[in-house]
């Protein structure tokens, strides 16, 4: 009956999708407005239909119906309740299903959020989604059904992969979909504003934080599937350009260059065309990420095997991007003629040339991931590019990028004066130097100095600016130190959760240089009392503890780790066996520092004697990737938050009844009145825009509250 009611639900869903795309879109061509009423309250509709069917299918996984093919397949009477979701997720239609769950949740959070600022390029946005959330409940009721029945139940289910029962598995696929399905969001609400012809100042208002929610989503996903591969798969590692996890930060890569360029169109009339190319790229590497897990290109680590989806897939892909870009071919000469650079030597030059960056590295990975596939279904033999290839050929361009983060804060709009950025890009570049150099000369090691230069430069680029906008709010208004770097973050919130963001990614820089270059391996076989030595570290085996219940066979190794003659942890690494996997699994054991990661695997025992084998490993700096998601999420939720004040003056200046309501508000009105007397334009909004970072100040300001810089009337 459930297989039955859960099966009716999705169909009910898919023809709801399909009128509601057709009422959004004649309602909105018509002028009419019953039908738009009737389809917003569709999409809600469709929301519950959504949620009703992932209801229905968790109470099978808690209640253990192994009469659905799904909870045999994945679940079993010894399956944790909490793992529920993940064995949903795992399975492939089930995958598809909780896609399109969070994709009609925010949909529905979209509709929710009404504005009669671009009521009509909602209503485009909300059809195209209705289209896509169509496309979720077809997948999951013709070629998959997601509530296929076996005619005889078994007594128990085959189980959840082991690998998967794991607190990253429970974080990492939703966090995926989660920024997968609001990039959705972005692109569907670009494309309406596409279709509506409305400019580019009114979407980006509209969609400017769905964008830095669904990228810092996204990032963080992409960062906790690292986690859990270095936990939890035994190998010491965290990334293997597999196509998989190719498929997560290519989409990635892209939205940080369409966020980029809508950051620039939001303060100057540029690169409007390209930010259309962008996100449309964006959402077609997005749909490559099911091509992928589903077997449209071989994946080594992980995927599905046997889904008949990719041929679906591919045509959604193909309808994607041609479909776009042929809007935005008989669109383009409507477009007003957008500015250019003045100066490439600009913070304008520095986003185009960011953007480029991005481009060129998803261009070389796409390569990488699609070339063999390519050569082998033309009748060659069998490939995969190694690691090397990517690591050759993205590696230096991001390292570039990563340095060319702490030049762009110190250019300013339209043409950037050498003169006025000359000191700090000294100061900078000398101190990364000479850490560089000290680094060098000690012998620590020649990839320690190459990720203090650049690493270093852009950090203390970063920090300089803060001193200096802390410095100037500190004379300008009397604030403590603190007080006044609190208020310099919170004055203009993009610009330093950005700033936020970039220490993440320089974090980010260091631990992938640190463990890829310095990493040192060992494996060695160990009885009672014995010890091996790695590096620092001295690992004596004490113990080994046996283990059993009805799942799996534990066991645990004791080791007392010292530095020296002195005791400072013990590591308990395990193995088990899984009865139902019929299969060993690792779990391993950690010591964690802001140095290095101590590394620990049983990679093999012996009852009988008493014996183990130790494979321990030691990672430098590691630490620094999971300090840098951390800085990612901050920097994100920073520059997310709404800015009340800022949205109040904008609706205030927008009334055109100025209130009079102190002296600095009272000086800028005679100074407005006396432009007017003598027929000179008052600057836009009435405010000062600072030279370098753009930013709009009072008129009786002296200095920049977020870069110090002194503003000239």
């Amino acid at each position: 009956m459930l297989a039955i009611t859960g099966h009716i639900i999705l169909l009910l869903a898919l023809v709801v999708c399909v009128c509601c795309a057709g009422a959004f879109f004649v309602g909105t061509r018509k002028g009419h407005s019953a039908l738009i009423m009737i389809a917003r309250n569709g999409v809600f509709l469709i929301a519950a239909l959504f949620t009703s069917a992932v209801a229905i299918m968790m109470y099978a996984f808690v209640t253990k119906d192994f009469s659905l093919k799904i909870v045999a397949e994945h679940a079993s009477k010894d399956l944790p309740t909490a793992y529920a979701f993940t064995a949903l997720y795992a399975d492939k239609a089930g995958s598809v299903l909780f896609w399109g769950w969070l994709t009609s949740l925010f949909v529905a959070i979209l509709t929710f959020q009404k504005s009669k600022t671009h009521e009509q390029i909602m209503h485009y946005a909300l059809a195209i989604l209705a289209i896509v959330m169509a496309v979720f409940a077809l997948l999951v009721t013709v070629p998959l059904n997601v509530f296929e029945k076996i005619p005889v139940p078994p007594a128990d289910g085959f189980g959840l992969n082991p690998l998967l029962q794991n607190f990253g598995m429970l974080v990492h696929p939703p966090l995926l979909y989660i920024g997968f399905a609001g990039f959705a969001i972005v692109f569907a609400f670009v494309i309406g504003a596409l279709i509506a012809r409305s400019p580019s100042a009114e979407w980006i208002r509209g969609i400017r934080r769905w964008t830095l929610f669904a990228w810092c989503m996204l990032g963080l996903g992409n960062l906790v599937g690292a986690w859990w591969a270095y936990i939890e798969l035994g190998w010491g590692g965290y990334w293997a350009w597999d196509p998989v996890e190719n498929a997560g930060l290519m989409p990635w890569f892209l939205g940080t260059a369409f966020l980029h360029s809508i950051a620039l169109q939001r303060y100057k009339h540029y690169l409007h065309v390209w930010s259309f190319v962008l996100i449309t790229l964006t959402f077609t590497f997005v749909l490559l990420s099911p091509f992928i897990t589903h077997g449209g290109i071989e994946s080594v680590l992980h995927g599905f095997v046997g889904s008949p989806l990719p041929p679906y897939i591919l045509g959604s892909i193909i309808v994607t991007l041609v479909g776009s870009l042929w809007l935005l071919y008989i669109r383009y000469r409507e477009f007003a003629s957008e500015d250019k650079p003045s100066s490439l030597f600009s913070r304008e030059g520095a986003f185009l040339l960011a953007n480029i960056i991005f481009v060129i590295v998803v261009a070389l990975m796409i390569a990488g991931t699609v070339l063999p596939r390519l050569v082998e279904a033309m009748g060659g033999r069998k490939m995969a590019l190694e690691r090397e290839f990517f690591d050759f050929s993205c590696g230096p361009i991001l390292l570039i990028m990563v340095f060319f983060m702490g030049v762009c804060p110190l250019l300013g709009w339209k043409k950037a004066s050498w003169h006025s950025m000359k000191n700090k890009f000294a100061f900078s570049l000398l101190i990364s130097l000479g850490i560089a150099v000290v680094l060098l000369i000690s012998g620590i090691g020649t990839w320690y100095a190459v990720a203090a230069l650049i690493c270093g430069f852009p950090l203390f680029t970063v920090f300089i600016e803060w001193f200096q906008g802390t410095r100037a709010r500190h004379f300008a208004r009397s604030e403590n130190y603190l007080q006044a770097f609190s208020s310099l973050v919170w004055s203009n919130k993009p610009r330093h959760g950005g700033f936020i963001v970039h220490i993440g990614i320089i974090f980010i820089t260091l631990g992938v240089i640190g463990s890829s270059m310095y990493d040192i391996e060992k494996t060695q076989t160990l009885n009672i009392g014995e010890t091996m030595t790695i590096q620092k570290y001295d690992l004596t085996f004490t113990n080994l503890d046996m283990k059993r219940d009805l799942a799996r066979v534990n066991a645990s190794a004791s080791l007392s780790v010292s530095r020296g003659d002195k005791t400072i942890d013990v590591l308990h690494p395990q193995n088990n066996y899984w009865f139902r996997a019929d299969n060993y699994y690792a779990e391993v054991a950690t010591r964690t520092t802001l140095a290095d990661d101590l590394f620990v695997v049983l990679a093999g025992y012996d009852r009988e004697v008493e014996s183990v084998t130790i494979r321990a490993k030691v990672n430098p700096l590691i630490v620094w990737l999971w300090i840098g998601g951390a800085f990612i999420l901050m920097g994100g939720i920073i520059a997310f938050w709404p800015d009340r004040k800022r949205q109040s003056q904008i609706a205030h200046v927008s009334s055109a009844k100025p209130a009079v309501t102190d002296e600095d508000d009272d000086i800028e009105r005679q100074i407005r009145d006396l432009r007017l007397h003598k027929n000179e334009p008052a600057p836009e909004m009435e405010h000062l825009r600072c030279p370098k970072c753009g930013g709009e100040h009072k008129l009786t300001d002296k200095f920049c509250a977020s870069c110090g810089t002194r503003l000239v009337l």
